[in-house]
């Protein structure tokens, strides 16, 4: 190599020490840290419900049972808003709704009644887009400085 260089290997003590440490973290499967981003996600969806915007940060659609009652979009009972749950799976996290008819407001399609049937506009609240990516990599990145014994 010409100009200049710093070489090391994984066997030396930093590198080491670092990799331990990393290991310990991943060891516990990160579990801390899945559950902040747990709760960040729920928080994300309630306050998309409440402000009246989708996951991407555009307005919500309104609703006609809406318009009619002079409320909120998929907020008569606030049942479907306070539904969002996350649980720790293996490796990962889920986030959503356990309520049958969540899916239905987040993709949309027809729905109804026999006798009347209509297509719902999708309203998606749930989802990853630029500004949560970065929210997930700051909650990654002070988690690993923290385990590498840093200030977050």
């Amino acid at each position: 190599m010409s100009g200049i260089a710093l070489s090391f290997g994984f066997d030396d003590g930093p590198v080491r020490r670092h990799l331990a440490r990393l290991a310990l973290l991943d060891s516990r499967g990160f579990e801390g840290v899945r559950r902040e981003i747990g709760e960040y996600f729920v928080a994300e969806v309630q306050d998309n419900i409440d402000g009246q915007k989708l996951a991407d940060g555009a307005p919500m659609p309104q609703s006609k049972a809406a318009i009619a009652r002079r409320g909120k979009t998929l907020l008569d009972k606030g049942h479907l808003r306070d539904s969002y749950v996350y649980q720790l799976v293996p490796g990962g996290i889920e986030i959503g709704s356990a309520l049958v008819y969540a899916a239905i407001h987040h993709f949309g399609g027809e729905t109804g009644r026999k006798a009347h049937r209509f297509n719902m506009t999708a309203r998606p609240v749930l989802g990853v887009h630029e500004r949560q990516e970065r929210e997930l990599g700051d909650f990654l990145i002070a988690e690993i400085t923290k385990a590498q014994g840093g200030a977050a």
